[in-house]
């Protein structure tokens, strides 16, 4: 098992509007869940000259190489792990750490803390904690990082819910997109 120290946690939040704007939020965290870096996009709507050349392609792009992109060059440093909120951010290339989409379940404890039970290629549930639900992980397709993931995953759980960063995540992109980051 590794360290809690030893992980700077990423959780990144890619939201794309109504209106088609896309806006990106990236805040990664110490093993406590405190913020020691935040980066987000100003809000990036395409024009119709954009949609009419990118057509289909349009949302990956924007989604991966407008924010993504964008928002992992920006950190001071790179997270031990990212934690994304979009399976569609699993196919992205990205190199130096794991990718992993962590989710809720309904499934009853599945054995100690560390047990795993895979659920299809690529997904597997995680008792993280004691007595709670087991986490839902999905990992890029071929990933070698099942092992590693899982780790890191327990021991951060330990000291923190590793579900809630996303939520704060997702309020600091409504502060943003109201025009109220300044505030």
């Amino acid at each position: 098992m590794s360290s809690p120290e030893a992980h700077r946690p990423g959780f990144l939040v890619v939201r794309a509007g109504d209106d088609g704007t896309y806006v990106g939020g990236l805040m990664v965290t110490d093993v406590s869940g405190l913020p020691v870096d935040f980066r987000y996009t100003d809000p990036v709507t395409p024009t119709r000259l954009q949609r009419a050349l990118y057509g289909a392609v349009l949302d990956r792009y924007l989604r991966s190489e407008v924010v993504l992109r964008t928002l992992l060059d920006a950190l001071e440093g790179p997270p031990s792990l990212l934690l994304v909120d979009d399976a569609d951010l699993l196919g992205e290339a990205i190199d130096g750490f794991p990718v992993a989409l962590v989710a809720p379940s309904k499934a009853e404890p599945i054995g100690p803390v560390g047990a795993q039970s895979a659920e299809g290629a690529g997904t597997f549930l995680l008792q993280a904690d004691p007595s709670g639900h087991p986490l839902r992980v999905s990992l890029p397709a071929g990933s070698p990082h099942e092992a590693a993931v899982a780790g890191a995953l327990v021991a951060l759980s330990a000291r923190m819910d590793v579900l809630e960063p996303v939520a704060r995540v997702q309020d600091a992109l409504d502060v943003i997109v109201a025009g109220e980051a300044a505030a």
